[in-house]
């Protein structure tokens, strides 16, 4: 090794300089650590706040349920359900088509005699009016509390009341329906027993068969709606995770379309008699029974097909948690 100093040449495990006494070691030392360079470094500190990426939640049946029940077509079927009520009262309250058809039959009949008795029944059928509407008063209450609800700001758990409410309604017509379904088999079973002829007897029996059927189908559609109403429900105490509960049924939605197309062929026949009669007094009051009953139609085809709509929109809106 030799000294950088004076070149003076030293063995090699020297410390020092022989010559000129430099520090041999600590120059070396020195020159390594300084030609050393330390590598990159590859493995940077981690974030303190990481941003940790989590899917978005699922939209949960509450949500979709107030999505629909806030929807402009729900307000849109509840308003014209009430105008359907107002026009189902006025429909039964009106006595003049009825008045009309009896004039007309009977031709010299005193006209004072029909006002009299048309306003004698309008007084009696306008309480019997408003009593046949109560269920139908209730179930609009009903619809309109679910809209109250749904449409709240304020931090409360989702109110069922509007939906139970509905739900009673249809429950206490299921019953009925079943009562009356037994009552007439117990009539029509006594008729065809104490019958002596064999030909009323079949005819007793096939009234039987489609009197079932009749019936029959009643209790499934209401069925299916208190089924729907209970899928609502269920909907509505499901704040988080996916929907397990059953979905609302077609068959109510397909039956409301029916009845709608119904109700349209009978507001058509409604309007041909307007459009067809006469200007003679007899043929006046029956186009005003026309009218009242194609108003009538009109609204209950309107108010029936926006209620197949909801059905099957709520249908679509639980089928996307699955």
């Amino acid at each position: 090794m030799f000294c950088k100093r004076c070149g003076t040449q030293n063995p090699d495990n020297a410390n020092f300089c022989q010559g000129c006494g430099l520090p041999l070691k600590e120059v070396s030392q020195e020159n390594s650590a300084n030609s050393y360079q330390s590598p990159p470094n590859t493995n940077p500190a981690p974030n303190p706040n990481p941003t940790v990426y989590s899917e978005p939640a699922p939209e949960s049946p509450l949500a979709a349920l107030k999505k629909v029940a806030t929807s402009g077509l729900f307000r849109f079927t509840a308003f014209a359900f009430c105008t359907l009520i107002i026009s189902n009262i006025l429909t039964l309250i009106d006595t003049s088509f009825m008045w009309g058809l009896v004039s007309q039959i009977l031709g010299d009949i005193d006209r004072s005699l029909v006002n009299d008795m048309s306003r004698y029944l309008a007084s009696i059928s306008s309480f019997g009016a408003i009593i046949s509407q109560i269920p139908y008063i209730l179930i609009a209450i009903g619809l309109w509390m679910t809209y109250a609800t749904a449409a709240s700001k304020k931090d409360k758990p989702f109110s069922t009341a509007g939906l139970t409410l509905i739900k009673v309604i249809y429950v206490i017509e299921l019953v009925m329906v079943c009562l009356l379904l037994a009552v007439c088999m117990v009539v029509m079973l006594i008729a065809s027993i104490t019958s002596t002829n064999a030909e009323d007897a079949m005819l007793v029996f096939a009234f039987v068969i489609a009197l079932d059927v009749v019936f029959g189908v009643a209790i499934f559609w209401l069925a299916m709606i208190i089924k729907s109403l209970n899928a609502a429900k269920k909907a509505a105490t499901e704040e988080h995770g996916k929907h397990v509960g059953k979905n609302a049924s077609a068959f109510v939605g397909v039956v409301c379309y029916i009845g709608g197309v119904i109700n349209i062929i009978s507001a058509i026949s409604n309007l041909v008699v307007l459009s067809t009669s006469i200007s003679d007094n007899s043929a006046i009051i029956i186009s005003t029974g026309s009218i009242t009953a194609f108003c009538n139609c009109a609204i209950g085809a309107v108010v029936q097909i926006c209620f197949g709509v909801l059905i099957f929109r709520f249908r679509r809106e639980m089928k996307r948690l699955k």
